[in-house]
């Protein structure tokens, strides 16, 4: 029977006795490993967890009735007693023992002097590359390809550096964008699963990871690079799913509790460039089509989008006016609006000595210096000052009989010439 079903919660390993120790050698070692791992002396982030562990087993098997009931399940299917007496937990030794003791002795001894057959459990696995790294990983990126009506499939696996898994994430996402569409009906159900896999960094088997970095840490340790040992054994924790991994990687914690972990950037936890290499394709293949559409389409793409914009009611722009023609003296014009009023002098504050109806035919004298008032002549010989913008060069009359009615040699009156003062 192996030691997760004689031992099923790890009490024992976690205290480090054997299944027969006795209530002091219990005692002792848990005082022992109390004082390593209470977070007041330990600063380590999972000391209370595994001060928390000791202390349970501990309240379990210093407890005779409590250590009985733990004992009873597993001692009873190996066939031993109930109780808990060191003669009689001590299986009865086998005739081959002795002979196989030794011999195991022996091939040990030789695998740690021979350097030509190490001990493979001390040493550290390497990445693809041939790297040893603190944080390697077990990892299967999918590759695809197809021939018509067969599909083809692959996983690039092994222990992988971050570097290196990067690195065959692309080669897969790239095999599988040429080749792995061609085969119907799954192909590019499978393409794209492959693809969706390898960008999310591919998948890791959480018992290969968890003692891939067991191992891992039990390498570093006999190196006596503790720290490093430590950290291995942390990132172990992540993977261990079942209870006998979390037993292993307890009893592996504990052995190095009293060393600090080595803080070790998680370069698996970023997403890293590969995805965006691995989506390069995609990126191509959005800009072909845009640019197809674009060219091949009856309008443009602005236009397409205006389209779907309610356009606002432009404004009605203001009717331009064109400008008077100047006004100059010795010429004949007409009144061009309803009423104008006939002043005394060029200026409002003057009086107003009468209102000329639209049509008036009127002979202009002189202007004022500003061209905003004019002197003007009626055909009755009646002076004054009108605004210049009042009058206009289209005269409704025939142009001889307005010449005959003022007359050439018409001068306007001394007596007028000089401008009265404002009322």
């Amino acid at each position: 029977m192996n030691s997760a079903a004689k031992d099923p919660k790890g009490y024992y390993i976690t205290l480090g006795v054997g299944e027969d120790a006795t209530t002091d050698e219990i005692k002792s070692a848990f005082r022992a490993k109390a004082k390593r791992l209470h977070p007041d002396h330990n600063p380590s982030p999972i000391a209370a967890k595994q001060f928390h562990r000791v202390h349970s087993a501990y309240e379990t098997l210093s407890d005779p009735l409590k250590r009985a009931a733990y004992d009873r399940g597993w001692r009873t299917v190996s066939g031993g007693g109930g109780d808990n007496v060191k003669s009689e937990a001590k299986p009865s030794p086998k005739p081959e023992t002795p002979k196989r003791e030794p011999q195991r002795e022996e091939k040990n001894a030789r695998s740690a002097t021979d350097p030509a057959k190490p001990n493979i459990g001390e040493q550290p696995a390497t990445c693809a590359c041939g790297k040893i790294t603190a944080q390697p990983r077990y990892v299967v990126f999918d590759m695809v390809w197809g021939r018509v009506n067969k599909l083809h499939r692959r996983g690039l696996a092994a222990v992988y550096c971050r570097t290196c898994g990067d690195r065959a994430a692309i080669k897969a996402s790239m095999v599988t964008w040429l080749a792995g569409w061609w085969s119907w009906p799954n192909g590019p159900r499978e393409t794209v699963k492959a693809l969706l896999n390898n960008v999310r960094g591919g998948r890791k088997p959480p018992e290969r990871n968890a003692r891939l970095l067991i191992r891992q840490s039990r390498a570093f340790r006999a190196r006596g690079d503790m720290q490093l040992a430590r950290a291995c054994a942390e990132q172990a924790l992540q993977f261990a799913t079942n209870a006998a991994l979390r037993r292993e990687v307890d009893s592996l914690l504990l052995s190095l509790s009293s060393f600090p972990a080595r803080d070790i950037k998680d370069r698996w936890a970023e997403p890293g460039w590969a995805p965006f290499l691995q989506l390069a394709p995609l990126g191509v293949l959005v800009l072909a089509l845009s640019m197809t559409a674009t060219m091949t389409a009856p309008m443009s793409l602005v236009d397409y989008a205006k389209s779907f914009i309610p356009q606002s009611t432009p404004a009605i722009a203001p009717i331009a006016v064109a400008p008077m023609p100047e006004v100059r003296s010795g010429r004949i014009y007409g009144v061009r609006v309803e009423a104008l009023a006939l002043k005394t002098g060029p200026g409002e504050a003057y009086r107003v000595s009468t209102l000329l109806k639209k049509g008036t035919v009127v002979l202009v004298t002189e202007q004022d210096p500003g061209g905003r008032w004019v002197r003007i002549l009626l055909s009755d010989e009646t002076t004054g000052f009108v605004e210049a913008k009042g009058l206009t060069p289209d005269v409704d009359v025939d142009a001889l009989n307005a010449l005959t009615t003022f007359g050439s040699e018409k001068t306007v009156p001394q007596e007028q010439t000089e401008v009265p003062d404002p009322i």
